[in-house]
């Protein structure tokens, strides 16, 4: 699998581009242009792992400029109405018409990568990771970061479903993971998420 990180600089999000036959972008981040000055073949779709402005809020330029179907899963799609982060970036909440409303365990073919979607709320309700089953890759948004951390769960989440999440994590196996900020890891990935899950039950429960 091909991923190039498109933004991600300060405290915007990461936002992964997949080359595949349906081009992906994984979060959006929240500068628009650093992103469209990414896509040499277009734009078909947007998977946003959660609501946060960090993420998102890039999305109604992208689309605008592309034409890309947008993403989420259906607890946070819920939910995006009311998310206040934005204001955390002194800025307002993006309008994100959401077309494709994500629910547990679904495929998300693109054409020649199928990405599975796993529902590990715990930073938001409807926080995603989307898992190839074949190149074992794994996109965690803000669930789990490299170096043992994970996501923070003091604005809209869950402490005990942020455990249980990292538990499920920790049970798949996974060759690299993408995060919402910082660096990917693309070694030890298992024993990465393993440090993570055992952090967030030492520092959570």
């Amino acid at each position: 699998m091909r991923v190039k990180n498109v933004n991600g600089i300060s405290y915007d999000s990461n936002a992964y581009l997949i080359d595949a036959k349906r081009k992906t972008l994984v979060d959006a981040g929240m500068n628009a242009g650093r992103v469209l000055q990414s896509l040499t073949g277009g734009l078909d779709l947007i998977i946003l792992t959660h609501y946060h402005f960090d993420h998102i809020g890039a999305v109604p330029e992208i689309v605008r400029s592309t034409g890309a179907k947008v993403a989420m899963h259906e607890r946070d799609a819920a939910l995006l109405h009311k998310d206040t982060s934005a204001a955390m970036f002194n800025a307002k909440r993006p309008e994100v018409e959401v077309d494709i409303v994500l629910k547990d365990g679904e495929p998300v073919d693109l054409g020649d990568i199928v990405l599975r979607v796993i529902h590990t709320p715990g930073h938001t309700p409807g926080s995603i990771c989307l898992y190839d089953e074949v190149s074992k890759v794994l996109f965690t948004g803000d669930t789990v970061f490299e170096g043992g951390s994970f996501g923070r769960t003091d604005i809209g989440g869950d402490s005990a479903a942020m455990i249980r999440s990292l538990k499920s994590l920790a049970e798949l196996d996974v060759s690299a993971f993408y995060p919402g900020h910082g660096g990917a890891v693309t070694r030890n990935a298992k024993d990465a998420l393993l440090a993570s899950y055992d952090n967030a039950k030492y520092m959570l429960e």
